[in-house]
């Protein structure tokens, strides 16, 4: 609702007191004492032809003579305030103010009552306007979907977290850009000529597949402006939608309760879209890891144990070059010093004692124009690092026991939660063999540093147990949830896969409850998480509201005034800040 332009005929007082230009000043002075007025309209044939104010006849009253049997009219002052009733409200600036009609005849008035009582509506509407826009805000910036708004030029006015992600470019160099110099192949542009909608429509976007939506934005027969929306990352979760209405048709159909298919779809395919999370910290890989798919370059890939290593491998893998290929995957820590170079590189009959006629094939020449994955890098012997080193050098192999040598074409990607660098320095892990295979590094980070990801990888899981279990899905406690942020999770997403696992078996029901949380799961919560940035300490704990409030106020003060600082001090989304901002009313 706009508040410039509300009639005056709105809000008017058209209960008002006048006084007859015959009427004498007793007359006037006894109406106002009365009704404790500054002044009154004087009216002749219902036109004000003047007014009688207070002050104006006490002003008088000390330098002359005047008699209370003298008309108003010979008393009387030509200056006051009148206006339309056609006018508005927020143009008036003084009160009173007279409402005259096309005639010149009065048909109301404007006190200080009814502009007070309008200014009260104007701010309550506001502040209802600034809740309301607070709440969109969250909702675009907590959205899954990327979601961009443009004007009738075709220049950003909004781009949410998600958008930004998705082309690497921030929020604050985005808005008040052309759409097509941010968004790669952009046909906002296009929607905004033609005023056609363009609805689920495929869109290759930093290397991913996307469904997209483009709507155009029509007021009074003009497009002022279009809407551009990711709404499916990738092709799984399109299959995972149709069928899960193909099973909803199917158990409506039967009348039966509804359980999640036990059934094979297509080839099972690790994509980029698969590895959960929305956040800044995990989109980051993400970007590089898509990049890295479109080449056969060496990648290391680093981090905690259970971050999800191995999913950034196959998702390289089945993404692009070698998506047809055999994915070799080899736990380095997991097989015997003595017999992990026969099982790399292959053996020749005979070679050593136990050797099966024949001899054997290695991982190496398995994995031909794909990928090989060796796991846990840094648990490789020196002699057969050497071996490695040579393989990647010359791209050839030699079986133990034998002198042919194999020419190969993979890539190989590694992967290791130890430091490698400091492995290299206590002599523990060759230099060479470091830098050779730290063409493209790939860190991933630990759920401690992607928090905000907890509830949909929550909801992925849920969903997978349902079908892996046959039991209806479940649904989870919002307490649970949030001791999963008050948890450091050392296991990372491999432990809140398994506690998660915990609760759906051992619980009864159709919700996981926090009762049954607590009597599962015992976490060892600190319950006073401590931040990266300066040693803020930021309190999650939900009773310890003051701990919360000053250091959102300390954080904001060591950003001065910079939302997007203060959050990341504080470890938390910028939206989350919001929402807090907003729950704590410290705006």
């Amino acid at each position: 609702m706009s508040f410039d332009n509300i009639r005056v005929s709105n809000w008017m007082n058209k209960m008002y007191l006048t006084i007859d230009y015959q009427a004498l000043i007793s007359e006037a002075l006894d109406l106002i004492m009365q009704v404790e007025l500054s002044e009154l309209p004087i009216l002749k044939d219902n036109k004000v032809i003047g007014v009688f104010n207070f002050k104006y006849y006490l002003f008088a009253l000390g330098n002359e003579d005047i008699s209370k049997d003298d008309q108003v009219t010979n008393w009387m002052t030509r200056t006051y305030s009148f206006t339309s009733d056609k006018n508005y409200m927020t143009q008036i600036e003084t009160t009173p103010t007279y409402i005259l009609d096309e005639a010149g005849e009065l048909i109301g008035i404007v006190d200080k009552a009814s502009q007070i009582n309008f200014y009260q509506s104007y701010y309550n509407q506001y502040k209802d306007l600034t809740r309301l826009i607070k709440w969109y805000e969250l909702s675009f910036e907590e959205a899954y979907e990327g979601i961009t708004v443009v004007d009738k030029n075709g220049i950003i006015q909004v781009f949410n977290e998600a958008y930004s992600r998705y082309v690497g470019v921030s929020k604050e160099e985005a808005i008040g850009k052309y759409a097509e110099d941010v968004i790669e192949n952009s046909r906002l542009p296009i929607v905004l000529k033609t005023g056609i909608p363009e609805r689920s429509q495929a869109h290759k976007l930093k290397g991913q597949n996307l469904i997209v939506h483009r709507i155009p934005i029509w007021k009074n027969n003009e497009v002022i402006g279009a809407i551009g929306m990711l709404v499916y990352e990738g092709i799984s979760e399109i299959y995972q939608s149709i069928e899960q209405m193909e099973h909803l048709e199917e158990a409506l159909k039967q009348n039966k309760t509804l359980l999640i298919p036990d059934k094979k779809t297509l080839k099972k395919q690790v994509r980029f879209e698969d590895i959960l999370g929305n956040s800044q910290a995990i989109s980051i890989p993400k970007q590089l890891a898509i990049k890295a798919s479109k080449t056969k370059a060496t990648v290391l890939i680093t981090g905690d144990s259970g971050v999800g290593k191995e999913q950034f491998a196959r998702a390289i893998h089945d993404s692009n070059l070698t998506q047809n290929e055999s994915f070799i995957s080899v736990n380095c820590a997991a097989i015997p010093k003595d017999i992990i170079e026969a099982e790399l590189f292959g053996y020749e009959e005979g070679s050593f004692t136990g050797a099966k006629q024949g001899g054997s094939v290695g991982k190496f020449e398995q994995a031909e124009g794909g990928t090989l994955f060796l796991d846990e890098i840094s648990e490789m012997p020196l002699n057969v690092q050497a071996k490695i080193l040579r393989a990647l050098q010359e791209r050839e192999v030699v079986k133990v026991g034998g002198r042919v040598t194999i020419p190969i074409n993979i890539r190989v990607i590694a992967a290791t939660n130890q430091d490698l660098s400091k492995l290299v320095k206590g002599g523990e892990f060759r230099e060479d063999l470091y830098y050779r295979l730290n063409v493209i590094p790939l860190k991933i980070p630990s759920l401690l540093e992607r928090k905000e990801d907890i509830p949909l990888i929550v909801a992925y899981r849920l969903k997978e147990l349902a079908k892996t279990h046959q039991i209806r899905e479940k649904t989870i406690d919002e307490k649970i949830i949030r001791e999963f942020y008050l948890y450091d999770w050392p296991g990372n997403i491999r432990e809140l896969f398994n506690i998660l696992e915990r609760l759906y078996v051992l619980t009864s029901g159709d919700h996981i409850s926090y009762e049954e949380y607590l009597e599962l799961v015992n976490l060892k919560i600190n319950k006073q998480n401590k931040v990266i940035t300066n040693e803020l300490a930021f309190m999650n704990e939900e009773n310890n509201y003051v701990h919360e409030i000053n250091s959102i106020k300390e954080a904001i003060s060591l950003a001065k005034g910079n939302k997007t600082e203060a959050a990341k001090r504080l470890n938390i989304s910028r939206a989350t800040l919001y929402n807090k901002l907003n729950r704590y009313d410290l705006n």
